[in-house]
């Protein structure tokens, strides 16, 4: 019997420190290669695992070349955290402040800019969206799969 309360009792100290970030199923909508019409843009995400979602995106000059890229991880959680690292500098973080069922919404008003990023996929098209905290200055992006 005691051995059996031992067992038990280190069963559930595992099960507490057993990581409980999952992977964000609710973003795989993200996932995949995504490149603008004009081939000037693109960015790349992977399928949601270990609680992460790892992306990159690349940003080409005139002549084909890569001018700009930037890394990028979303934190699964609730709320789920986008961290990016442009140029490979970082993390600037920005939290989630809504999800939809293929929109999400990222914010961090002390940022300089963006302060808000948000993805929208329809269909096979996704569109990723950056702007000051009340919408202004806002750029967006309009992909279709690589």
């Amino acid at each position: 019997m005691k051995h059996a309360l031992i067992a038990l009792a280190l069963a559930a100290g595992a099960a507490s420190i057993a990581p409980a970030a999952h992977a964000d199923e609710g973003l795989k909508w993200m996932s995949g290669c995504w490149r603008t019409a004009d081939k000037s843009y693109k960015e790349v995400w992977t399928k949601p695992e270990s609680g992460f979602l790892f992306g990159y995106s690349i940003t080409y000059d005139e002549t084909g070349a890569a001018s700009y890229f930037e890394q990028s991880r979303i934190d699964a959680g609730s709320p789920a955290v986008y961290n990016a690292y442009p140029g490979g500098f970082g993390p600037s973080e920005f939290t989630e402040e809504s999800r939809g069922k293929n929109t999400v919404t990222f914010s961090n008003p002390a940022h300089d800019y963006p302060q808000k990023i948000t993805y929208t996929r329809k269909g096979s098209r996704m569109s990723a969206t950056i702007s000051l905290i009340n919408d202004s200055r806002a750029v967006t992006w309009d992909f279709k799969k690589c």
